[in-house]
C-alpha cells in the first residue's frame, strides 16, 4: 500500500502561501499573546496587527508555541485519515515548540518531528524539499534522513533596522540598544545551529545598508546550491525590496529569488523593516 505521507509546520516558519497550496503543507498555529488577550497565528491575526498593537499599546505581542493539547489534536486529524507525519518545528534553541511537539508525538506510531534549527523563512527549503520529496513518492524514513541532514546547510541572516522589538526580546541587550541608536546602526545577524548571533552593523539608509548587507553575504557565501535564493521581510517599500532583488541577481547567478512578506512570529520578534535573507549550501 502505498505510504501517504503529510508535510506540516509549526506557523514561526514563513512558507510561500503559494506554495502552501501548492504542496497542501498544513501549518500549526502558535500562540499570539496581545496584553491580556490571545490569538491564533491562523490568518485572522495579520503582521500589521502586530504592529499596531505596539503603536497603540505600547507593548509587545508576545510569542507561545501550540500547547500540546493543540499539537495532540492537529497530529490526530492526520493519523486518524491515515498520514505519517513529518512536522518541521521553530529551532529548539529560539523556541519551546519543539519539545511540546516531541512530547505530543509520542502518542502516535507514525508521526516525525524535525527541529528546523532556523525561523521564519529559515525553514522554508527545508520544509519545501521535504513536499517535494513526498509528492515524488518518496518513502518517509528518507525524507526525515534528507531533511535532517539539510537543516545544518541552511544559512539564514538578518539586517535589523527597529531595534525596540529585539531589545524587548532580550536579543539586543540596553546598552548594545543605546549604542546603536545613537550611532545610527543597523545590525545584522545569523542563526548558527539554531541561536541568534549578532554579526555586522551598517550605517546610512534602510535601502543602501539592505543593498550592502546583501553584497556582503554573496562574497562571503560558498558552495551555494544556485536553485533559489530567498528574500523575507516584516514590512518594507516594495523600492528596497526591488533594490535587493537586482542586487542578488547582480551579484550572483540563483535561478530563482522568492520573495516573502514574513508573519506574525518573526515581525513580534522584530518589528517593521527587517531584511532576511536565505540560501543552502551544498553536500
Amino acid at each position: 500500500m502505498e505510504e501517504k505521507i503529510m508535510i506540516t509546520c509549526d506557523s514561526g516558519i514563513d512558507i510561500d502561501p503559494e506554495l502552501v497550496k501548492k504542496y497542501n503543507i498544513k501549518v500549526l498555529p502558535i500562540r499570539l499573546k496581545f496584553g491580556a488577550n490571545e490569538a491564533l497565528d491562523d490568518g485572522s491575526v495579520s503582521p500589521d496587527d502586530i504592529i499596531e498593537f505596539y503603536e497603540k499599546e505600547n507593548d509587545f505581542v508576545i510569542t507561545a508555541p501550540p500547547t500540546v493539547q493543540d499539537i495532540f489534536r492537529f497530529f490526530t486529524k492526520f493519523s486518524h485519515m491515515g498520514y505519517t507525519v513529518i512536522h518541521f518545528a521553530t529551532s529548539a534553541k529560539i523556541s519551546s515548540g519543539y519539545e511540546v511537539a516531541k512530547s505530543a508525538a509520542e502518542s502516535f506510531n507514525k508521526v516525525h518531528i524535525i527541529d528546523s534549527k532556523s525561523y521564519s523563512i529559515g525553514g522554508m527549503p527545508i520544509v519545501l524539499k521535504a513536499a517535494q520529496l513526498a509528492a515524488e513518492g518518496t518513502p518517509s524514513e528518507n525524507i526525515v534522513k534528507t531533511c535532517t541532514e539539510l537543516t545544518d546547510r541552511v544559512r539564514m541572516h538578518l539586517l535589523l533596522s527597529n531595534l525596540k522589538y529585539m531589545h524587548s526580546s532580550g536579543r539586543i541587550n540596553v546598552g548594545q540598544n543605546l549604542m546603536l541608536s545613537v550611532l545610527g546602526m543597523m545590525p545584522s545577524a545569523s542563526i548558527e545551529d539554531g541561536y541568534f548571533a549578532v554579526r555586522k552593523r551598517y550605517r546610512g539608509s534602510l535601502e543602501k545598508a539592505s543593498v550592502k548587507f546583501i553584497d556582503d553575504l554573496m562574497k562571503e557565501a560558498k558552495n551555494t546550491d544556485r536553485s533559489c535564493f530567498y528574500l523575507g521581510h516584516t514590512g518594507m517599500d516594495n523600492a528596497i525590496i526591488e533594490e535587493c532583488r537586482k542586487e542578488v541577481n547582480q551579484v550572483s547567478d540563483f535561478d530563482n529569488v522568492l520573495v516573502t512578506r514574513c508573519g506574525c512570529g518573526v515581525t513580534s520578534f522584530n518589528g517593521t523593516g527587517c531584511l532576511i535573507v536565505c540560501w543552502v549550501e551544498t553536500q
